[in-house]
């Protein structure tokens, strides 16, 4: 006679029965602690406790979040400077001084250059020694957007020298200059002070730093209605790549 073998379970795991005992205690414990903190306490006690630390939170995570907010940008803004100016020199070492390969596409108001003929320029003297993901000709086919790595964008116009530097891709269509879009200026072939340099906005600065952020000046970084806010970048550049109290735009 053939008979079937038995299942017999095997015992329970002594070890698993210990931890799960060691994790029952444990949240035992937190709430007994939890318990002892508050005795002693009436209801309306622990309610006023509890507003006043909302009250707090309140308070204190605007700033925190602001705070976080204008460190991102800074950090894009020194960045981009940064790797920028390095491509520019790295570019001088194979393809000579900026000067000769620089090309002359006109002025704002009559650009020579056409959008391909930038990005091939670009391509050629700067992208290869940049971390870049994409070169698309922007939407109002004035430019071309140069996408970097870490999110952030600069659009360079036919005309090449004014840059416009966005912080990320949602500031294309949600532009607010000083905020999250900022301006440089390249002037490879400029008799300025900015000659053969990726550097912040200047024009119509007077070199001061009431200058940056005067309400008389149209391009300052101000508090006037009117007011442009190119020289927000130089401005930040000014206070050492820091945001000063006196910065005319809330985070």
């Amino acid at each position: 006679m053939n008979h079937e073998a038995l299942s017999v379970a095997p015992p329970p795991d002594k070890r698993c029965y210990a931890r799960s005992h060691y994790s029952l205690t444990r949240q035992i414990g937190a709430f007994n602690d939890f318990k002892r903190l508050f005795q002693g306490f009436t209801l309306a006690e622990i309610l006023i406790t509890l507003g006043i630390i909302g009250v707090v939170a309140a308070m204190t995570i605007p700033v925190l979040i602001a705070n976080h907010k204008k460190q991102e940008v800074v950090t894009k803004l020194e960045k981009v400077y940064t790797v920028m100016n390095q491509a520019i020199k790295m570019s001088e070492v194979e393809n000579g001084a900026v000067e000769h390969w620089y090309m002359d596409c006109g002025i704002s108001s009559s650009p020579t250059c056409s959008t391909e003929e930038v990005k091939d320029w670009f391509k050629n003297y700067l992208g290869k020694y940049l971390n870049i993901t994409k070169i698309v000709t922007n939407d109002t086919s004035t430019g071309i957007l140069i996408y970097f790595s870490d999110g952030s964008i600069i659009n360079m116009p036919r005309y090449i020298y004014d840059i416009a530097y966005y912080t990320n891709e949602k500031a294309i269509k949600n532009s607010v200059r000083g905020k999250n879009t900022f301006l440089f200026r390249f002037e490879g072939n400029s008799t300025s002070a900015q000659k053969k340099t990726f550097e912040p906005y200047t024009y119509s600065w007077d070199g001061t730093r009431e200058g940056l952020t005067t309400t008389s000046n149209q391009y300052a970084c101000s508090t006037a209605e009117n007011s442009r806010r190119a020289l927000c970048t130089k401005l930040i550049q000014y206070e050492g790549w820091q945001i000063p109290k006196d910065y005319p735009i809330k985070f």
